[in-house]
């Protein structure tokens, strides 16, 4: 039985893959979604800041067969493989690094992330991002909603400038494209020679609402 290993983004928590767990565990698999959210401050700074997030999520993580990277974290997904000693990693419409060196996160998402850095350093909740009902529209189903409502979080607005290390890849990738905001990952996957699984038509947080979809999507 393959282990497999869920990682949610920076800005959100485990709940956004709790149904994608629950499927690939209905599916026989042994899963492990961890909560890192609090592992992206820097215990040693007297201040907001992100310094070393990605060395910290790596240090938090067991061994895994697998690893499934969400959205952001797939920026860090060489590191936590190499962590894992995994054998397959799989982007999940995610941000893909470049192969070596280290990745920094693209231009969009800085621009995005700017405006929205408070006074105290940190940056608003990304539900909020997204204007009153986007969530309800997001995530219909109520109890999902709540779930991922609850574990929303401020982040250190310094973690967009923070470099992340990658590390060779020795494990075998795939890319699972679900929505048009990841059209450029998934080019640069193909480009590369990897798999890719999914067409991009679909909406980035199907990874909640069809689990079913997403989790046959993963091979």
């Amino acid at each position: 039985m393959d282990r497999l290993l869920l990682v949610h983004p920076p800005l959100l928590g485990p709940a956004v893959l709790a149904p994608l767990a629950a499927r690939l565990r209905a599916d026989g698999a042994s899963v492990a979604v961890p909560d890192l959210r609090a592992a992206v401050q820097d215990p040693a700074a007297g201040r907001p800041s992100a310094a070393g997030w990605a060395q910290r999520w790596a240090a938090a993580v067991g061994p895994a067969d697998v690893v499934v990277a969400f959205s952001g974290a797939g920026i860090a997904l060489p590191l936590l493989a190499a962590a894992a000693s995994a054998r397959r990693v799989v982007w999940l419409d995610a941000v893909l690094p470049p192969a070596a060196g280290t990745a920094g996160w693209p231009a969009d998402v800085r621009e995005r992330v700017a405006p929205l850095v408070g006074e105290d350093g940190r940056v608003a909740d990304w539900t909020t991002w997204w204007g009153p009902g986007a969530m309800a529209e997001l995530l219909p189903d109520p109890d999902l909603r709540a779930a991922v409502l609850a574990e929303g979080h401020r982040l250190p607005a310094d973690l967009w400038s923070t470099a992340v290390p990658v590390p060779p890849l020795t494990a075998a990738p795939r890319y699972v494209h679900l929505s048009p905001a990841y059209d450029g990952d998934a080019g640069a996957a193909r480009d590369r020679g990897w798999p890719v699984a999914g067409d991009g038509r679909g909406a980035h947080l199907d990874v909640t609402t069809d689990p079913a979809r997403v989790a046959a999507l993963l091979g």
